[in-house]
């Protein structure tokens, strides 16, 4: 397509700004490019930088660019207050911003435009007609169409919002149902230590995974073999690793082979890229199931076993839920938030029509690891999950853990983006997910105080008080407070050609870590007919990697 280029004619070559950016590479390729796609981290600085002019190149790619946020509602509650004030500062800027993602709540939406519009207020009374209204046009796009109307206030912003969202829910349900859900029940008292829940835990995800390959596989059209692709979504990597050891150590049932592919987000980033180009690989099935069996890794594990049924499943973090473009036959979920399951539920089926079967493709574990450790006292559907305010409140336990009390029927009945962006009528934060997941927004966003939840870090702060003029409200709530940042591990080889990871220590030597995040066969012995897969050699890689940039390994 000769139309298919970017045409730009700008220069930052001369003049005082072309001076400062010389001594700032990184600062130059993020004004320089005509179209910057970058994490949202390398703009933050914009608002949270309070001292050492860090938010000098963000604030003027700003100044000249609009913003597309892609998957808003993806940030951490504790990180919204940050993403409030970068809203607000882009229409203070003049520019314009896009929120993209299926899963957008009306608060957080309502909440993002009461920011974007006091920014542009500011910007109105400098750069506009001082004491005139601001009368922004605002726009909504989906699959079916899209609609733009004058917004002067929040109360018609939300009217247009709400029946655009509407209009939307009555097209959707209208489609066929790719996605039924059960919940699966979970015989283990709660609370009780993390060795007697594993193999407990795991027994009961490999018969779920058996009975759900029964109803959803594809036949090999060769060797008549039964395959099925599979994800098990578990909240924390420290119960990934164990539960994938418990796995390996119990094996798969009669006549199945189970290929497992563990997938999380603190692998080495070049295991991790690896990991990633075999699953985009051989999860693309828009083009139906012929593809799955050309693939080179597949069509091995088809002729190498003689089991009638394989079993290929992905055990992964929060890490596949969103920006994989994954097809899976079916999926079994540790809870934590209703967000989470829509976005899960996005990969089964993906590319395809609904399952012949009829049968449900999605099992929802009845609790969590993290209740099954602490019982009712403690929050649960946390980290992630919206079961805590912000700083580790409590102020928003839940009345139960179990998933039967805290989803409806409705619900349960189709997984698909609709408790998500409309509210119910009257919300029970303290007795359903989603509910609880609007509430706590609703406080945050400074829309309305409900029951006793709390927020001192109410996002409203910012562009309604002085705040600003300080850097009070990034001391309480920072951008990604990660209390591990100052945390330094690294990979390396032991004198038997294993990979260890080392921690430093502030005082004494490196650590051993290597058992909380690396799963090597070597770990256990593995049960019948179970093995991994997708395993990177990390040192042929590394050798590779220097290969392919001209460095030593």
């Amino acid at each position: 397509d000769d139309n298919s280029f970017v045409h730009y004619e700008g220069s930052l070559e001369d003049g005082p700004l072309a001076q400062w950016l010389k001594k700032s590479p990184d600062a130059q390729k993020l004004l320089a490019a005509p179209i910057l796609i970058s994490t949202i981290d390398h703009l933050m600085p914009a608002t949270e930088s309070t001292r050492g002019g860090h938010q000098i190149a963000p604030m003027l790619r700003l100044l000249t660019s609009d913003l597309v946020l892609d998957e808003a509602d993806d940030f951490d509650l504790n990180d919204l207050p940050a993403l409030t004030r970068l809203v607000h500062w882009v229409g203070m800027l003049g520019s314009n911003v896009l929120l993209s993602s299926a899963t957008l709540p009306p608060a957080l939406v309502q909440g993002l435009y009461d920011a974007w519009r006091a920014g542009r207020s500011v910007f109105q009374q400098n750069r506009g007609e001082p004491g005139r209204t601001v009368n922004p046009v605002c726009a909504w796009f989906d699959e079916f169409g899209c609609t733009a109307e004058d917004c002067p206030d929040t109360e018609t912003f939300s009217a247009h919002h709400h029946s655009f969202v509407e209009k939307r829910l009555h097209k959707l349900a209208g489609e066929q149902e790719k996605r039924r859900a059960w919940i699966q029940p979970v015989a283990i008292p709660a609370p009780s230590p993390r060795e007697e829940i594993y193999p407990t835990w795991a027994g009961i995800l490999r018969d779920t995974a058996a009975k759900l390959h029964k109803n959803h596989h594809v036949s090999d059209p060769t060797t008549r073999k039964r395959l099925s692709c599979g994800l098990i979504r578990m909240a924390h990597i420290r119960d990934i690793i164990a539960t994938a050891r418990e796995l390996l150590r119990l094996g798969a049932c009669t006549n199945q082979r189970i290929h497992l592919c563990v997938y999380h987000s603190r692998h080495p980033l070049l295991m991790r890229a690896a990991i990633e180009e075999r699953l985009d690989r051989l999860l693309k099935r828009e083009e139906g199931d012929a593809r799955l069996f050309q693939q080179p890794e597949i069509r091995a594990m088809l002729d190498r076993h003689d089991e009638p049924d394989q079993l290929f499943i992905t055990l992964a973090s929060p890490v596949a839920e969103v920006g994989r473009d994954h097809d899976y036959d079916w999926a079994i979920v540790e809870p934590s938030s209703i967000r989470s399951l829509i976005q899960l539920a996005g990969r089964v089926r993906r590319h395809r029509d609904p399952p012949a079967s009829g049968e449900p493709n999605i099992a929802l574990m009845q609790t969590n690891i993290a209740h099954l450790r602490k019982g009712m006292s403690q929050p649960a559907f946390c980290r992630p999950g919206f079961e805590t305010g912000l700083s580790g409140s409590d102020a928003a336990l839940l009345n139960s853990h179990d998933l039967n009390d805290l989803i409806t029927d409705e619900q349960l009945a189709r997984i698909d983006a609709s408790p998500r962006i409309l509210e119910r009528a009257s919300l029970q934060p303290r007795d359903n997910l989603a509910d609880l997941e609007h509430a706590q927004l609703r406080v945050l966003m400074g829309i309305e105080k409900i029951d006793d939840l709390t927020n001192k870090t109410q996002v409203t702060r910012w562009y309604r008080t002085r705040a600003h003029l300080s850097g009070e409200l990034q001391r309480m709530a920072p951008f990604r407070d990660d209390q591990l940042k100052h945390t330094r591990y690294y990979l390396g080889v032991n004198d038997d050609h294993e990979l260890t990871l080392m921690r430093f220590e502030k005082y004494g030597p490196a650590t051993d870590h290597s058992g909380r995040l690396l799963l090597e066969d070597a770990d256990t012995d593995p049960g019948p007919a179970i093995e991994l897969f997708g395993q990177t050699d990390y040192q042929a890689a590394l050798e590779g990697l220097a290969d392919r940039m001209d460095m030593d390994s």
